[in-house]
């Protein structure tokens, strides 16, 4: 009987055992079917917008085929079979892959074109490649891939499959020592080694890092893309014997065949910055708790102290509280240096944020915790709030806040039972934040700088700051609105005024200007954008023999900040401004009047893209007019037919190059600047005579670059190529 007693704890205990293991998987279960059905909804909402499903790869395609190629042979596919109503948007073909992935209009085309490569051919036969060999078509999400798209049998995916599961049991695997988690909340130290990687060095040290990189991957790189273009004029030559190579030019044989100058140092190194972009996600914090120790049938709290006395007494060890970490997310609006997963950081670490936009994001994310309406989310295109952009002028004491946000009825992957659709509350919300923004001065917020940080010395005259202008610009696309997409004009001013040097200027919503006019000024000395346009001016007004007879050709001119400023400090005469937003040219022709400019034959300012209208307007321009260019291009450098135009016009004597990508597009551009004439790129080439770098952006990598271009005199010229 004793035995049987003893037996009966045991056996309760494997019951309720058994009880809470049923119930931990019927929850699990029932979990797992709540998130497929959860996934298989996602499949068939964003559908609308991802391609996925009308994507089809054909294999055993010939290698190393040229873009013509593909367009040819995708032509030759679909020839004769009009009646299929097939029509290939897209198409990817790696070089040295035998591949094609191919995107159709609609995911009713997928089938019939699968069918067609592999029964299309003869007989019933796929279709054949060049060479014979069969090609044959599977949909592109069948295919276990990586990002090159192409295939593999099933027993190779089979078995990396079972790799990836025995390196996801072994928690010592290599995969799992490398792989940071995705809730780790980075410090602020780290965050600023992401966004201001250089602010653990001292100013002069900066300057050293941005000067050899300067001469590295900016000089260096431009005489080594001159020197290949040299060589491969002599394969040419070998190949062809009427052709003559031209003698390598002596100035790129010399031991520094482009001059650098000192960078330039930033007037201001710390919050000089006056434009600010913050993306609305979510602000992963710690939540640490411990769990609560009950006992007894009434819940009464356990001592923990007389446990432990118990315990140590029986000669036990006693039992730490059990602890539980969790990530708590709260809306916020900030960076993203760990990208989406990692949340967003606060900029009140970062020094070169001012104040002014540190206290307009501690309002926004106020609002945002209260909001009912949730940020947007980039992963699946839902929610509302997507960036906030703040602009401001210290010298005019004005403030532009742009909230940039996806349609209140839903993003693009809105479910279609309207749970995203926040119409009802989206205005009342969008007018509480107005009222939030401008119900008093901008406060001053509380930072998380580093130890030692010493605050630049301020004299501002005037009264705090206010938001003078507010936007909205609503936005359904997936990555982010152009500067023409129209916006919203909610409260205030439409839009804001700065002043540099001697001019005034009207900046809009979608116009650009430079971020750095050194955050707070010491009466009027020069700010960090003039220290540039003052290099530019100089170097134009080293060859204006004739200042008021000679044009200045701005391509990229934004505002017309440049050029308005060579006018005002009488170095040319006349003004030809051409950009590609007409937002920054509908500013650039206000400010010329703002400046005194009213008379057409003094400035003018056209509105396209630069190689559409700069060959005719250089064609207008008279012959006895002298001329000099300045280009101050996107990252993206300069178009093909905006660097023909200014090799073709051989009137341009000087072109002065304003780069914010100095290692990567100024190189290419200045590489096709400076290569003997072709086909393609006629005219007599120029030659780097100074360069000058700019730190317009203390405690980053980046950094601005002057580079100015002289045309090969007529003698130089004909030492190489002889007469024409």
């Amino acid at each position: 009987m004793e035995a049987t007693a003893a037996e009966q704890p045991s056996t309760a205990i494997e019951k309720v055992e058994d009880t809470t293991t049923a119930t931990s998987a019927a929850a699990a279960v029932a979990e797992t079917a709540t998130s497929t059905k959860e996934e298989e909804e996602s499949t068939t909402t964003f559908r609308h917008w991802d391609q996925t499903n009308q994507k089809v790869v054909v294999h055993n395609v010939l290698k190393f085929l040229r873009p013509k190629e593909v367009t040819k042979l995708t032509k030759e596919w679909l020839s004769g079979k009009e009646h299929l109503n097939i029509n290939i948007i897209k198409t990817k073909k790696p070089p040295k892959d035998n591949w094609i992935k191919v995107t159709l209009e609609k995911e009713s085309m997928v089938e019939p074109f699968i069918q067609l490569i592999n029964t299309g051919g003869e007989d019933g036969q796929p279709i054949t490649n060049a060479r014979g060999g069969k090609m044959f078509a599977k949909r592109a999400n069948e295919i276990h891939s990586n990002d090159r798209g192409g295939g593999g049998s099933d027993n190779n995916n089979r078995k990396r499959k079972d790799r990836e599961n025995d390196d996801n049991n072994n928690d010592n695997s290599k995969r799992n020592r490398a792989a940071p988690s995705n809730n780790r909340i980075l410090t602020t130290e780290e965050v600023r080694d992401a966004i201001i990687p250089l602010w653990r060095l001292p100013y002069e040290k900066q300057l050293d890092v941005k000067a050899k990189e300067m001469v590295h991957k900016c000089a260096m790189k431009i005489i080594k893309q001159i020197k290949g273009k040299f060589r491969n004029l002599e394969q040419e030559a070998k190949r062809n014997p009427q052709m003559s190579p031209p003698k390598l030019y002596d100035w790129v044989e010399q031991k520094r065949a482009i001059e650098m100058e000192s960078v330039v140092p930033s007037p201001r190194q710390y919050e000089y910055r006056n434009k600010c972009e913050f993306t609305c996600g979510y602000l992963h914090s710690k939540v640490v708790e411990e769990a609560t120790k009950e006992g007894g049938e009434d819940g009464d709290v356990v001592d923990e102290d007389k446990s432990a006395a118990d315990a140590v007494a029986k000669n036990e060890e006693p039992q730490e509280a059990a602890v539980t970490e969790t990530i708590r997310k709260t809306p916020a609006a900030g960076f993203l240096p760990q990208g989406w997963n990692g949340g967003v950081y606060l900029p009140h670490g970062l020094q070169n944020m001012p104040d002014w936009s540190c206290g307009l994001a501690d309002i926004f994310n106020e609002f945002l915790a209260t909001s009912s309406i949730p940020p947007y989310d980039s992963k699946v295109h839902r929610g509302i709030w997507r960036t906030i952009t703040l602009r401001c002028s210290l010298r005019t004491r004005e403030c532009m806040v742009i909230v940039v946000h996806a349609p209140a009825g839903g993003g693009a992957g809105a479910r279609e039972c309207g749970s995203d659709d926040y119409s009802t509350v989206f205005e009342s919300e969008k007018q509480r934040l107005v009222d939030m923004l401008t119900k008093d001065v901008i406060p001053t917020p509380s930072r998380d700088l580093p130890d030692g940080y010493k605050k630049e010395e301020e004299v501002i005259e005037g009264e705090g700051i206010k938001v003078t202008s507010i936007f909205f610009q609503e936005f359904v696309g997936l990555s982010n609105p152009t500067p023409e997409h129209p916006v919203q004009h909610v409260y205030g001013k439409t839009c804001l005024e700065e002043q540099l040097g001697k001019c005034t200027f009207q900046i809009s919503p979608g116009a650009f200007f430079q971020t750095n006019t050194e955050g707070a000024e010491v009466l009027y000395d020069i700010v960090g954008a003039e220290v540039l346009y003052d290099i530019v001016v100089n170097r134009i007004k080293e060859v204006t023999k004739n200042p008021q007879d000679t044009l200045l050709v701005d391509v990229c001119c934004g505002t017309g900040t440049i050029g308005l400023t060579c006018l005002k400090e009488g170095v040319v005469g006349k003004l030809v401004g051409v950009d590609i937003s007409k937002p920054a040219i509908a500013d650039a022709v206000i400010n010329a009047k703002k400046n005194g400019y009213t008379e057409s034959e003094t400035t003018r300012f056209v509105a396209s893209p630069a190689e559409k209208v700069l060959p005719e307007e250089m064609k207008n321009i008279p012959k006895s007019c002298p001329v000099v260019a300045i280009v101050d291009p996107a990252r993206d450098g300069l178009h093909g037919v905006v660097i023909r135009t200014l090799r073709c016009n051989e009137r341009i004597q000087r072109v002065v190059y304003v780069s914010c990508n100095p290692t990567g597009t100024l190189a290419r551009d200045g590489a096709m600047l400076c290569t003997p004439p072709t086909k393609k790129y006629p005219g007599r080439p120029f030659k780097p005579v100074m360069a000058q770098p700019v730190d317009m952006f203390p405690s980053t990598k980046h950094c601005e670059m002057v580079m100015t271009f002289d045309r090969m005199s007529e003698e130089e010229y004909e030492k190489y190529h002889g007469k024409e």
